[in-house]
């Protein structure tokens, strides 16, 4: 089985005439998967989407994470590193949770060559890429984490309104609703359950994603939602209050 799915995005500024619009991509994606025997079970966009948007905060990025993770995916075709990821770190982790998973990530363009991560000498490429961009990110990457967790200590925005909270001016308030989901799911957790098998029992309970409300349509949930949810710092700052929770693997 060789399921791909293709992942392209445009920036607001690169119209019909810049070099990565979006049917130029498209197209050397689809040419590539043909001479590369690999079947497009869909391709996704994200349009006027900036670089600096992380992956699962743009509709397409969140809908190629819930394919990838349920719909049987072998492998994810992008133009450029810089198409899909926003930062080393992002690259970084999303790379290794796919070849956990058996999962390759096709680049077409690295320097004017393809590479893909299933083949030594994309591995090669992809480290090295690695190694060198976190040394390049590492500092204000860290002073954007500080930034962030003293903005979730205070309860203040840092980005898109998390589960188990509503905005209130530029705080966040709790949603007694959603918090006595978040506390469900740490109880679940603790008692052994699995990350796929809370998403089901949500999903089957008709809980709403907090991203359902957002776009105005049914969202599912999934193992990454419930392991971002139980992983949020904000939620973990909580926990602490209350005395420490154990997580299996």
């Amino acid at each position: 089985m060789n399921k791909a799915v293709c992942y392209i995005r445009v920036g607001s500024m690169e119209t019909r005439k810049h070099p990565f619009r979006r049917a130029d991509q498209e197209k050397r994606l689809r040419a590539y998967c043909a001479e590369n025997d690999l079947d497009i079970m869909l391709v996704i966009r994200d349009i006027r989407v900036e670089a600096f948007i992380p992956l699962e905060e743009r509709l397409g990025g969140r809908d190629l994470v819930d394919t990838v993770e349920s719909k049987g995916i072998q492998h994810v075709v992008i133009w450029r590193l810089d198409r899909l990821f926003r930062s080393a770190a992002e690259m970084s982790g999303c790379l290794a949770a796919w070849s956990g998973e058996d999962i390759a990530c096709h680049v077409l363009d690295l320097d004017g060559r393809s590479v893909r991560t299933d083949q030594e000498p994309g591995k090669l490429v992809m480290s090295t890429l690695n190694v060198l961009a976190g040394m390049a990110h590492d500092l204000p990457a860290e002073r954007t984490r500080n930034r962030i967790r003293l903005k979730k200590n205070n309860r203040f925005v840092y980005g898109a309104v998390p589960y188990g909270y509503d905005l209130s001016g530029n705080q966040l308030v709790p949603n007694a609703r959603e918090q006595e989901i978040i506390r469900q799911v740490k109880l679940w957790r603790t008692e052994g359950r699995s990350l796929r098998s809370i998403a089901e029992e949500l999903n089957g309970m008709g809980i709403p994603t907090k991203r359902a409300a957002a776009v105005s349509r049914e969202t599912r949930w999934y193992a990454s939602t419930v392991r971002y949810l139980l992983k949020n710092e904000l939620y973990l700052a909580e926990e602490e209050e209350d005395g420490p929770t154990g997580e299996k693997d």
